[in-house]
C-alpha cells in the first residue's frame, strides 16, 4: 500500500503543471479547476488504497492526517503552479506600452486634448476606440444588414471634421458684429449666456466668457440658445447655399468661426450636457450615449419619457439660474430626443410649474413631456393633426399614413420640423416667455439633420433638405423674437453639437463591425470561462473585470493587440460580397486604441508632448467669412 501511496507525489505534481500551463495561457479559474480535480482524484485514490491495506476505517486519526495533509501539498502544488504560470503568462506578453505610446503620438496633442477632456473614471469604457479618420463603426443591427455603399454610419470620433461647429451670437443693441478666430468651445456658451444675464454667481467649470461678448446695461429679457443638431461646419457647407438665416445671423452677430466641441466622443448627449453646464464630460461625467456604472453599462438619463439628469455631476446653468432668481425665471427646452434635456437640468418649478421640457415619442408619434412627473409640453400646443397634414402636404396621403405608422420614419423631413417649430412659437405665445423681471432662457434643438445623417448620409439631397427646414426655423425664432421684443432684449445663439461622417466608401474610410471586434478579443485574450467583453460601442469597449482578472489580461494589452488591425480582419460571414469595399481590406482600422487608465493620468505637460499628430487629413479648417457665404450654391 506505501509504494502505491508513493505513486501519488507525481499525480499531484502534475495537477500543478496542468495548473502553470493553463494560468499561463489565459485563464486562472480553469488552472485552479484542473489541478483541484487533479489533487482530488490523487486523495480519493489514497483513500482507497488505505481502506484495501487494512487500516482501522475511516476513524484513524493516521489515515485523516495523512489525507489532510496530502490533499493541503496537491492544493499547494496548484496554488504554486497557477500562480508560476500567471507570471509566465505575463512575461511572454510583449510590453503594450511602447505600442499605446505611439498610437498617442499618432493622435497628437490637441486629440488627445479632447480625448482627456472626455474621461470620467469609473464612467468611461475601458476601451477608448479613436477610429482612422472617415472611418465609420455600425451597430450590430447595421452590420448584419449591411449593403453596398450603405448610408448608415455614427460620428463617434474625435477629429476636427467632427469637431468644428458654428457659434454665433446675436442680440441687436447688445452684441456688436464681429467675425472671430480665437479658439472657443460649447463649454464657453453657458458662461456668456450667464454674462449677458448678469448672473455673476454663476462660474463655469471649464468654459469661458466668448471673446467680445460683455455686460449689457440691463439684461435681456430672453436668451435663446438654438442647436441644429448634426450642423457640424463639414455638413453645413455641404449645402451652404440652403442657409441663408444662419449666414444673416453670422454676418450681424459674434461670429466665431474656430469653434469646436472641446471633447470627445463627437455626439450629443455629452456635448449637450457641455452647453447645459459649462463643463467637459470630465467635470459633468456624461461621457457619451453610454456610461459605466459599477458593473454595469447604461444610458445616462434613463429611458424615454422616464428622463432622468441626476447622473450629471454639476449645476447646469438653468438649475442655478432658478435658484438665483427664486423660482421667477422661466427656462425650458424644446426638443426632440431625451439626450436634449441635459442642456436645462432639473431647474424645479419655474413660476410655480413644472419646467416645459419635450422629446418626439416615436412610438405614440406625438410629442411627450421628458417625464410626466417633472416637466410638462408647452401650453397651446399644437394639434396632433397639423403633422398629419404637413405629411400629407408633402408625401401625399398614402406615404403619410406609411411614415405615422413607422413612427420614427417622420424623424428627418420638413414636416417634423415645421410642427416642431410650431410647437416653439406656441410656447412664446402662451408661456409668457420673456414676461417677467428675470431672464428667461429657452433651448432649442432639431435634431432632424443628425437623423438625416445616420439614416440616409449627410451627402444626401435629403440632409440638405433638413437643413433648409431647420434654417426656415431659425427665420422664425428670429422674427418670433423681433416681433415680440424691443432690441436690447432679446439674444439668439445658433450653434451645432457635432459634425457628421460621409460614406465611408467615398472618403477613403473602413467600417468597423462590433460583432467580430469582440470576437476578435475574445479569441486572442478569452480562454476564460467568463465573457471578456461587455459591451461594444461606437467610440469604446466596455470589458468584464472578474474576466480579465481570471484571463491575466489588462487592458494595455488588449489596446496594444489592436493597434493593426485590418478592415479584412472584421468581415462578418454574413455580410454580403457587394458590401465588401475590396479597395481597403489592408486599411488599419484604428488611429489609437488607448486605455482610459492611460488617458485618465495624462498631464497638460504630458499632452503637449505628443505633438501635432500624423493625420492632417482629418482637418477641414475654419470656413469661410460670413460675407463669403453669400452666392454660395445651395
Amino acid at each position: 500500500m506505501q509504494n502505491r501511496i508513493r505513486t501519488l507525489w507525481p499525480v499531484l505534481a502534475v495537477g500543478g503543471i496542468v495548473a502553470v500551463v493553463l494560468a499561463a495561457r489565459g485563464s486562472l479559474l480553469t488552472a485552479v479547476a484542473a489541478g483541484a480535480l487533479a489533487v482530488v482524484g490523487a486523495v480519493l485514490t489514497a483513500w482507497t488504497a488505505s481502506r484495501s491495506g487494512g487500516d482501522q476505517g475511516p476513524r484513524s486519526p493516521d489515515r485523516r492526517r495523512f489525507l489532510r495533509n496530502l490533499g493541503l501539498a496537491g492544493l499547494g502544488l496548484v496554488a504554486a503552479g497557477a500562480s508560476v504560470g500567471r507570471t509566465v503568462g505575463r512575461l511572454l506578453r510583449p510590453d503594450p506600452m511602447p505600442s499605446i505610446r505611439a498610437m498617442a503620438r499618432d493622435l497628437g496633442s490637441e486629440i488627445l486634448l479632447f480625448m482627456r477632456r472626455g474621461h470620467y473614471p469609473g464612467r468611461t469604457g475601458e476601451l477608448q476606440l479613436a477610429l482612422r479618420p472617415y472611418t465609420v463603426s455600425n451597430y450590430p443591427q447595421e452590420s448584419v444588414r449591411l449593403a453596398r455603399r450603405d448610408p448608415r454610419t455614427s460620428h463617434a470620433a474625435p477629429w476636427m471634421y467632427l469637431q468644428r461647429i458654428p457659434i454665433v451670437v446675436w442680440g441687436p443693441g447688445i452684441v456688436e458684429a464681429a467675425d472671430s478666430t480665437d479658439r472657443v468651445t460649447l463649454a464657453d456658451l453657458a458662461p456668456t449666456t450667464a454674462r449677458l444675464m448678469g448672473f455673476d454667481g454663476f462660474e463655469a467649470p471649464d468654459g469661458a466668457v466668448l471673446p467680445g461678448i460683455g455686460a449689457p446695461a440691463r439684461p435681456p429679457k430672453v436668451i435663446v440658445t438654438f442647436v441644429i443638431d448634426g450642423g457640424g461646419f463639414n455638413a453645413l457647407m455641404r449645402f451652404p447655399g440652403s442657409l441663408p438665416n444662419v449666414a444673416r445671423l453670422m454676418r450681424e452677430g459674434a461670429n466665431y468661426r474656430d469653434a469646436v466641441i472641446g471633447s470627445y466622443p463627437a455626439v450629443t448627449a455629452s456635448a449637450h450636457a457641455t452647453i447645459g453646464t459649462g463643463a467637459f464630460p470630465w467635470t459633468h461625467g456624461i461621457v457619451g450615449h453610454n456610461m459605466r456604472e459599477g458593473p454595469d453599462v447604461v444610458q445616462p438619463f434613463g429611458s424615454p419619457g422616464e428622463a432622468r439628469t441626476d447622473r450629471i455631476l454639476v449645476p447646469t446653468l438653468a438649475e442655478a439660474w432658478a435658484r438665483e432668481a427664486g423660482g421667477e425665471a422661466w427656462s425650458g427646452v424644446l426638443a426632440y430626443q431625451i439626450w436634449h434635456l441635459s442642456m436645462i437640468g432639473a431647474p424645479g418649478a419655474p413660476r410655480g410649474r413644472p419646467p416645459v421640457a419635450t422629446y418626439f415619442d416615436e412610438v405614440g408619434v406625438a410629442f411627450a413631456p421628458q417625464h410626466p412627473a417633472d416637466y410638462r409640453l408647452p401650453d397651446g400646443m399644437p394639434s396632433r393633426e397639423r403633422l398629419t397634414e404637413y405629411l400629407v402636404a408633402r408625401h401625399g396621403e398614402a406615404m403619410a399614413r406609411q411614415l405615422e405608422a413607422r413612427g420614427r420614419a417622420v424623424c428627418c423631413g420638413p414636416p417634423i420640423i415645421r410642427y416642431q417649430g410650431d410647437m416653439i412659437e406656441a410656447a412664446f405665445e402662451h408661456e409668457g416667455v420673456g414676461a417677467g423681471d428675470a431672464t428667461d432662457l429657452v433651448y432649442i434643438n432639431f435634431k432632424a439633420p443628425d437623423y438625416a445623417g445616420h439614416v440616409y448620409n449627410m451627402l444626401s439631397i435629403r440632409e440638405g433638405w433638413a437643413l433648409a427646414a431647420v434654417d426656415a426655423e431659425v427665420g422664425r425664432v428670429r422674427r418670433i423674437l423681433e416681433e415680440r421684443f424691443s432690441p436690447g432684449d432679446y439674444v439668439l445663439i445658433v450653434t451645432a453639437d457635432h459634425g457628421q461622417s460621409p460614406l465611408p466608401d467615398e472618403s477613403g474610410g473602413a467600417r468597423v463591425d462590433p460583432i467580430q471586434l469582440k470576437r476578435l478579443i475574445e479569441r486572442e485574450f478569452g480562454p476564460s470561462v467568463l465573457s471578456l467583453v461587455q459591451d461594444v460601442k461606437p467610440s469604446e469597449v466596455y470589458l468584464h473585470k472578474s474576466a480579465m482578472l481570471d484571463a491575466g489580461v489588462s487592458a494595455d494589452q488588449i489596446a496594444a493587440s489592436l493597434a493593426d488591425l485590418r478592415y479584412r480582419d472584421t468581415i462578418g460571414p454574413y455580410v454580403r460580397p457587394e458590401a465588401i469595399d475590396r479597395r481597403r481590406l489592408e486599411d488599419r482600422l484604428f488611429a489609437a486604441v488607448l486605455p482610459s487608465t492611460f488617458i485618465g493620468a495624462l498631464s497638460p505637460a504630458e499632452i503637449d508632448s505628443f505633438g501635432p499628430g500624423a493625420f492632417p487629413g482629418s482637418e477641414i479648417g475654419m470656413p469661410p467669412a460670413p460675407d463669403d457665404w453669400e452666392g454660395l450654391p445651395s
